[in-house]
């Protein structure tokens, strides 16, 4: 055999060793579909219809005359201006280790994931902080925005997830995780994925929406409706995405991803104040319009949720739409200045934003 041919082969070699090694750890980071009692469960959910979970409102995937293939095409291959930015977006690296418990704060890490202490407990929702592959693949984080690593995350009594999409679970993360989380919060069916992943069955707490769990004598956990859809790998809508309302010393809202419909007026309209809503803003599109917010719907939003105070996420750290990065912000930030109702926030990741101080503000950094 000539020297090309033992080079060739070596190579090919190799190659299929690196595709079965990222294969076989995409399937792992996949999870698994639900199975046994925890399906029964789900069958028996008024939200299961046909064989998955559906909206509240018939919300179709794409809109318009473009089909799937050319949103996926003009996603991968049309250029916007903008989309990533020019310089290393700017962060603070607080160090969460060192908050007390006693100190009610928000700390938003980056895209979707948020650490918040209120009333002596912690909770982190949605984390994913690492950039390693497979993800990295198709999630590669802005500069200076992957500042938050597992290590930085102290114990948390609760991990909660709205949903099951790679931007919001990610598997090194949890896995990094494990040891320190008291109990995981979820839809119907993400469990699985946790269990497979090595987590005891009984820190798994799955809810739907309507569900409440009491966190302790003063703060009550609702799970609330979203618009959106779910899946990794596998089939999509086997497992239910949600928003959560911490309802304690102070009333905090957590959208996750959806587009906008009429369950923010009915939460406005059950809890009448919200001190703090955390909503989606970012990686959104006209094609896709009914599973994530648009710019325009978003003061509307605000405003039937009767939030005080406001801190849009899902943007900053990912161009997972096609959107200049800029213009989340950009937009919410001209609506907040036309005299409406409630206070919007705009900290840097790892901002600690005072649950407590409502005279607190925070420069344009964008």
């Amino acid at each position: 055999m000539t020297t090309t041919r033992k080079v060739t082969l070596s190579l090919l070699i190799l190659i299929a060793i690196v595709a079965g090694w990222l294969g076989r750890s995409l399937w792992v980071e996949a999870g698994r579909a639900p199975r046994g009692e925890r399906l029964e469960r789900i069958k028996r959910s008024t939200l299961w219809r046909d064989g998955q979970f559906v909206n509240e409102e018939l919300t179709p995937q794409f809109t318009g005359d473009k089909g799937m293939w050319q949103v996926l095409y003009e996603f991968l291959f049309v250029k916007t201006a903008g989309l990533v930015p020019d310089a290393d977006i700017p962060a603070v690296k607080t160090d969460l280790r060192a908050l007390s418990r006693h100190r009610d704060v928000v700390v938003w890490l980056g895209h979707s994931s948020v650490f918040i202490q209120s009333g002596g407990v912690r909770y982190l929702f949605d984390p994913v902080l690492t950039t390693g592959l497979p993800v990295s693949l198709f999630m590669r984080p802005f500069k200076g925005a992957a500042v938050f690593t597992p290590d930085d995350i102290p114990d948390v009594d609760y991990l909660i997830i709205t949903h099951d999409h790679w931007d919001h679970l990610d598997y090194k993360t949890v896995k990094a995780l494990r040891e320190r989380v008291g109990r995981v919060v979820c839809g119907l069916g993400i469990g699985e994925h946790f269990e497979y992943w090595g987590y005891d069955a009984a820190k798994i707490h799955e809810m739907e929406w309507g569900d409440s769990l009491a966190v302790n004598a003063g703060t009550t956990l609702h799970c609330l409706p979203s618009r959106h859809f779910s899946g990794r790998l596998t089939k999509r809508n086997q497992s239910l995405w949600a928003s959560y309302l911490i309802d304690g010393p102070q009333r905090v809202f957590v959208s996750g991803d959806g587009g906008y419909d009429a369950r923010f007026r009915r939460i406005g309209e059950r809890f009448g104040h919200i001190d703090l809503a955390i909503l989606e803003n970012g990686q959104y599109n006209a094609d896709w319009r009914y599973i994530h917010t648009l710019p325009s719907q978003l003061p509307r939003e605000i405003e039937e949720l009767r939030a005080a105070r406001v801190l849009t996420y899902h943007n900053s750290k990912y161009a997972l739409a096609r959107h200049p990065w800029r213009e989340p912000l950009d937009s919410i930030a001209a609506a907040a200045t036309t005299g409406r109702p409630w206070q919007l926030l705009t900290p840097r990741i790892g901002d600690p934003v005072s649950l407590t101080d409502t005279t607190q503000s925070f420069p344009r950094w964008w």
